[in-house]
Order: structure tokens, then sequence, then C-alpha cells
């Protein structure tokens, strides 16, 4: 396990990750940092939003890909 200060709208924040997961998470929040390490309010809103239109699209993704291994599985069984 591994704690991450995080600085969101002058506020300091600790959370504990484990760490592999803490190694990714890290990663990705770069991505909505600026140079002072400081993630906005709008950054947040703005990284929440976007994972959960990729949680949408992963859930679409996979939805149509189990629809389709169905398909295949009914149609072997009807031969």
């Amino acid at each position: 396990m591994r704690q991450i200060s995080l600085n969101i709208a002058s506020k300091d924040f600790n959370i504990t990750l484990d760490d592999e997961f803490a190694d990714y998470f890290e990663d990705e929040l770069r991505h909505y940092l600026d140079d002072k390490n400081l993630l906005t309010i709008k950054a947040l809103l703005t990284a929440f939003i976007q994972k959960c239109y990729e949680n949408y699209e992963q859930k679409n993704e996979l939805s149509s890909i189990l629809g389709n291994i169905d398909k295949a599985l009914t149609h072997d069984k009807s031969i």
C-alpha cells in the first residue's frame, strides 16, 4: 500500500492505494495536473467525465462482443 497526496483546489488530500494501482493512478493523474501539481476542480470534473465516457464505451463494446459470442454459440447449437 502506498499513500499519495493530492492537492485539489488548494486543499490537500491523502489517499492510500495498492502499489500497482498507485503507479497506474499517478500516470493517469499526470495528464490533468498543471505545472504546480495542483488539480483544479475543472480538471477533476473533466477527468471524471472522460473516465465515465471511456467506461461507457468499454461497456458497449463488451456488450457487443458478448452478443456476438452468444449468437455464434446459439448458431453452433442449431447445426
